[in-house]
């Protein structure tokens, strides 16, 4: 039983969020917590503001909460058509997003956590929003898929990931990725960005090890030279290979940390059409 959970703001995105999992995840057996934090600056504090306050803010985010989840749940488990291996759970808790995430996943055996790529709020924040990058950079050591906005789930047939070979993969959480290739039968293209430095013989160990570890999935390389930035060479070849998801490990100072900073990605389009599988380090 893999336990995931699904963070929400009750917006369309999330709830999009959320049916992807379930349709990702089809074939196992899992438990999907939805998640929703709220505090004084919670997109339901908008609702409080506009009727008369009888209630405590506090109590009222609580009570909205709640009736939201029960809806949610209700929709989710008929959208979903009743799939007996799939059971649900919601959660309500009064804290900031990061910290109910962290909270939550030290409590609990969490296998995977979903995010929508933008919330309520329609904020312009970045490809993946604000909310996403505070967690990936908190240090949660859970894998993060993040969802796209108002994309349709396709099945998972050609998968991404990038690497730098600086890292051993005994460090990394590449168990989940090999589960998703083996269960839907996706292929596997490794992706390595050229720069002006030459390989060094530790990477090309890292290499090796890689190859051994993903031996069954039959890997492909490419190893790509750098265009203007290294995101819009993975926009590129994104594009042109049609994966339908990318994955890579979240370091600071690697290609992820730098898309977190550049102003380029509110240009590439391919990551508001891709979902994107964060490994923690």
């Amino acid at each position: 039983m893999r336990n995931i959970l699904v963070t929400t703001d009750f917006s369309f995105d999330s709830y999009n969020a959320l049916f992807y999992a379930t349709q990702l995840y089809k074939n196992q057996k899992c438990t999907f917590h939805i998640l929703h934090a709220y505090n004084n600056k919670s997109p339901l504090k908008e609702e409080y503001n506009s009727i008369n306050k009888v209630d405590k803010l506090d109590d009222f985010l609580k009570l909205k909460a709640e009736e939201y989840l029960r809806e949610t749940y209700h929709k989710i488990v008929s959208d979903n058509e009743n799939n007996s291996l799939h059971n649900f759970i919601t959660v309500s808790k009064h804290n900031n997003l990061e910290n109910a995430i962290k909270n939550y996943v030290a409590k609990n055996q969490i296998y995977l956590i979903v995010m929508g790529s933008k919330g309520a709020t329609g904020a312009l924040n970045i490809f993946i929003g604000g909310n996403t990058i505070k967690v990936v950079k908190s240090g949660i050591h859970c894998p993060i898929l993040c969802i796209p906005k108002q994309i349709d789930y396709h099945s998972i047939s050609k998968i991404g990931y990038i690497t730098s070979f600086k890292h051993s993969i005994e460090k990394l959480p590449l168990s989940i990725l090999h589960s998703l290739i083996t269960e839907h039968n996706a292929s596997l293209n490794i992706i390595h960005i050229c720069d002006d430095k030459s390989v060094q013989a530790f990477q090309e160990d890292n290499k090796e090890l890689l190859i051994e570890y993903f031996q069954d999935c039959v890997p492909s390389f490419h190893n790509l030279p750098c265009d203007k930035t290294k995101a819009q060479t993975v926009s590129n070849f994104a594009k042109k290979e049609a994966l339908s998801l990318l994955t890579m490990c979240y370091y600071k100072h690697n290609i992820l940390d730098s898309l977190f900073r550049e102003p380029v990605i509110l240009d590439l389009s391919i990551y508001t059409e891709i979902p994107l599988l964060i490994l923690p380090s």
